[in-house]
């Protein structure tokens, strides 16, 4: 039998996860909106019912601009709550180092890979995910020990 964990949550730990489920239930009522707005655009432009769900199975398929939206939506609330975890994780005494992390990485984040600081300078200048660079918060980069065996550049 599994060994029962029994620690509790302190009220930072409720609040990064308060403010990450208030993200995501924010992201689904524009999802829902955009949805909607869809079906009756094309409803409205004389689109059948088939014809509908084909196109929104299309736009799912394809990552188009409603389901792309809900898609992006989801993973700027993952990195934004990963990066709100670490703060809590106790290792915001050591010098952190920034991975930059993506298919192609932005200038702002090329140019500080590799980098090494303290969180609460990487806080002034600017942390992955806080919409100073050009990917804004689509970012995936993040910030480890700076003893942490990683390349200062990782493709997806």
């Amino acid at each position: 039998m599994a060994e029962q964990d029994n620690r509790k949550l302190d009220d930072k730990d409720r609040e990064i996860l308060l403010l990450a489920a208030l993200g995501l239930s924010y992201d689904i009522r524009i999802f829902n909106e955009r949805f909607n707005q869809e079906i009756e655009r094309l409803g409205r432009n004389g689109a059948s019912e088939q014809s509908i769900i084909r196109t929104l199975d299309s736009d799912l398929t394809t990552k188009g601009r409603v389901f792309g939206e809900l898609r992006n939506s989801i993973k700027r609330g993952v990195v934004g709550a990963i990066n709100q975890a670490f703060r809590r994780s106790g290792d915001m005494g050591r010098k952190l180092k920034w991975v930059a992390i993506s298919k192609n990485i932005c200038p702002d984040c090329k140019v500080r890979a590799g980098e090494v600081d303290t969180w609460e300078n990487w806080e002034a200048r600017g942390m992955p995910g806080s919409g100073f660079s050009v990917c804004k918060e689509f970012c995936y980069c993040q910030l480890v020990p700076e003893d942490l065996d990683v390349e200062d550049k990782l493709k997806l």
